[in-house]
């Protein structure tokens, strides 16, 4: 996870809010489970703003999101507040995993979690990783909370930040090598290499800015 700056209001949902959340509200009155439209806050106008945020991201465990994989996630449950329905500051990026895996509000609240679109939170305050395992950092509660609510522990995604880790190892190693060979300190080119890895777009970012920064490699 890492921070997310929101932009603007999509035009769209503008547009369309007031009556697609009036159409959905009724609905409700009939049928009180029933989920709004994913067609309308799912719109392609909207999930391309999300994207533009996250950097083509989940925003909860930063995995890297074909257009196939993105889905639009509610931050709190349309279940518990069905206004926020298509309320701008409660649409998420997610990937399925996250979005389908989360535990709802009622038993991890959002509010005891870190936020990425909360500009006051650091979410490198607040977890760590040990190897591709990610932890909460000591005394952390809100970190801790974060990896229970989105299962950010999970065996598949820590199978994909070790894969992403080997490969960022066996590029420092290389360059390593070629440093003793050649008796020369990193070239411009090999830092924004290892740069590169740490940059909003990359998958897993948090992770490699922690372990570039821990082993002073830039």
């Amino acid at each position: 996870m890492i921070s997310i700056t929101r932009l603007p209001e999509p035009a769209k949902l503008i547009e369309k809010k007031e009556q697609w959340l009036a159409t959905y509200l009724k609905k409700r009155e009939t049928k009180p489970g029933s989920r709004p439209d994913s067609r309308q806050y799912g719109h392609p106008k909207i999930r391309n703003d999300l994207r533009a945020m996250s950097a083509d991201k989940c925003f909860y465990c930063e995995h890297k999101l074909a257009e196939s994989e993105d889905q639009v996630d509610h931050y709190i449950e349309v279940a518990e507040k069905p206004e926020l329905a298509f309320d701008w500051d409660n649409l998420y990026l997610s990937c399925h995993a996250c979005n389908s895996k989360k535990l709802p509000n009622t038993t991890i609240p959002v509010s005891d979690c870190l936020n990425p679109c909360d500009p006051s939170e650091n979410p490198a305050d607040h977890l760590a990783f040990e190897g591709e395992y990610i932890v909460s950092r000591v005394g952390s509660s809100k970190g801790s909370a974060t990896i229970q609510k989105y299962r950010l522990s999970r065996p598949g995604l820590d199978q994909l930040r070790g894969r992403e880790l080997r490969l960022f190892t066996e590029l420092v190693l290389e360059l390593r090598e070629r440093q003793r060979r050649d008796g020369k300190p990193p070239t411009q080119s090999e830092k924004e290499q290892l740069a590169s890895f740490k940059e909003p777009q990359h998958p897993y970012s948090l992770m490699f800015s922690m372990y570039l920064a821990r082993h002073e490699l830039l």
